[in-house]
């Protein structure tokens, strides 16, 4: 049962990766610098597809080296050169914060460890986005050791650190080669996001490295027997609950991370109460956390249920004048400002817009093809996941300290630089994507021995984003994390290539 189960999940995630694929290697788009964040898609240079030939054959073509070297030394010197960039931007970029959420995440955070609550009050911060309490909790946390943005610059380099440390120690367990190991290592730090997101104050940045941390607990915990069994599991509920409470949306992570147990049941049934542990940390967190804060404001300001969830899912389904489908338009906060800050008017409003939508929708096909397929390719074919634009733009007030970041960040993606880095990330996305379907095809084919734990966690974490996102308001930033899972999985299924090739080749040289 649990192999049929397995499977089906496999099948659906292949289908679903295979398209965004596809849609990679057709399209990509460009998020402008200016301050409307308009997105520009345009079709892939013919050029590029000879290149990553190109890309490829000299990988190939190192495989034996790759074989022979020590794969900590890999770790380490990729490590060295992304600590290099990561400290290049941390102590080159303006430390301010864009009049965006991670400016008022942090100005609440401020503010309430000072002992000031207005972003409680009616129409403020907190009040219509509830959800952010958690990451002011950790930031609140942080910020008694500083309040200089450079350190949280500095801080977000670490996680990013430890997030490619993890990728690596989890292709350890997902497949134990030292190719494998080494590609993991090359190709994490290549992934943009997770350099230039260290100048994005966010909750994408923790919430990805703990959720990765308690991925990797999760397979010792299924890996191991008796108390380190237990110790691991509940490592794992706690890092997930961690993961949850910087960012809500890691919650389709945590389900994933769920689902691996419940599978798990099949070979011994205890696995479900690390199951229901994991799927108990999401209301155990907004429980503590509506507790704690009715307890510390304590000033008849009652806790707001905020901005009714259906409004994201009519923006997700709408279109601006920017020409971008589905992402944010200001919807949410107009329902709920126009509706007196009330949740339930503003839930009223937004159920009734949304029913007109997709009566909309339902009469107009061409049309409903059209907006899903221009929001989904906007969604996935931003090579940098918009990691560049989270950064210092000076059109949201940032200052430019170096001809480099000039180059970077001004440019609007003009320059040779700029397109460098960006055609440069494409050919990394492609081999996730590509990899990681051939490695998906040779484990359901029968060709392919690994940790199927993981796989399956990859896999499912991917097809809950790509549907949550198809629907609901999305950006190329929200979904990074997805395609950054995959990277252990794709590192098998290149190895698998390299490996049958230079196969084939000592096999012709034999003869």
């Amino acid at each position: 049962m649990k192999k049929i189960l397995g499977n089906i999940a496999l099948i659906l995630g292949t289908i679903l990766i295979s398209f965004t694929f596809i849609l990679t290697i057709i399209y990509n788009t460009l998020i402008s610098t200016d301050w409307y964040e308009r997105v520009y898609i345009s079709r892939i240079p013919s050029a590029l597809y000879c290149i990553y030939l190109i890309v490829l054959l000299i990988l190939i073509t190192n495989y034996p080296i790759l074989k022979k070297i020590n794969t900590k030394i890999v770790l380490s010197f990729s490590l060295i050169l992304f600590i290099l960039a990561g400290l290049y931007l941390v102590f080159n970029a303006d430390p301010y914060l864009r009049n965006a959420d991670q400016m008022w995440v942090w100005n609440a955070v401020k503010n309430i460890n000072n002992g000031n609550y207005v972003d409680f009050e009616k129409g403020q911060y907190l009040n219509a986005h509830p959800l952010q309490l958690g990451l002011v909790t950790f930031e609140r946390l942080i910020a008694t050791f500083s309040e200089n943005i450079t350190f949280l610059y500095f801080l977000n380099l670490l996680f990013n650190i430890g997030s490619i440390i993890l990728l690596w120690l989890i292709s350890k367990i997902v497949y134990e080669n030292t190719v494998v190991q080494n590609l993991t290592a090359i190709i994490s730090i290549l992934f943009t996001p997770l350099l230039f997101n260290t100048l994005f104050v966010y909750g994408n940045v923790y919430g990805l490295t703990f959720l990765l941390g308690a991925v990797y607990t999760q397979l010792l915990s299924l890996n191991k027997k008796g108390k380190k069994r237990i110790i691991y599991g509940i490592c794992t509920v706690t890092l997930a609950g961690m993961a949850y409470l910087v960012k809500p949306n890691f919650e389709i992570g945590i389900v994933a991370i769920a689902i691996v147990y419940f599978l798990a049941i099949f070979r011994k049934k205890h696995y479900i109460i690390l199951a229901l542990g994991v799927l108990l940390v999401i209301p155990t967190v907004n429980i503590a956390l509506g507790k704690i804060y009715s307890y510390e404001v304590n000033r008849n300001i009652s806790l707001s249920r905020g901005i009714p969830k259906l409004t994201y899912v009519v923006m997700g389904l709408s279109e601006d004048s920017n020409g971008r489908i589905g992402w944010y338009t200001g919807y949410n906060d107009r329902a709920f400002s126009d509706n007196n800050y009330n949740t339930d008017k503003a839930e009223k409003l937004a159920k009734k817009d949304l029913r007109i939508r997709v009566d909309y929708l339902k009469k107009h096909k061409v049309y409903t093809r059209r907006i899903f397929r221009l929001k989904l390719i906007s969604t996935w074919t931003d090579s940098t996941y918009q990691s560049i634009w989270n950064g210092p733009l000076p059109t949201w007030g940032g200052k430019i300290n170096t001809d480099i970041m000039r180059i970077i960040y001004v440019k609007d993606g003009e320059s040779k630089l700029y397109k460098f880095i960006r055609y440069g990330s494409v050919l990394i996305v492609w081999t996730i994507f590509l990899f990681s379907i051939i490695c998906t095809l040779l484990y359901l084919i029968g060709k392919l021995s690994i940790d199927e734990n993981y796989l399956l966690y990859a896999v499912i974490f991917f097809i809950g984003g790509f549907i949550f996102h198809t629907f609901w308001e999305t950006k190329a930033q929200y979904v990074y994390q997805y395609t950054a899972s995959l990277i252990p999985v794709a590192s098998v299924g290149l190895y698998k290539v390299m490996d049958f090739i230079w196969n084939r080749i000592e096999s012709l040289r034999s003869k």
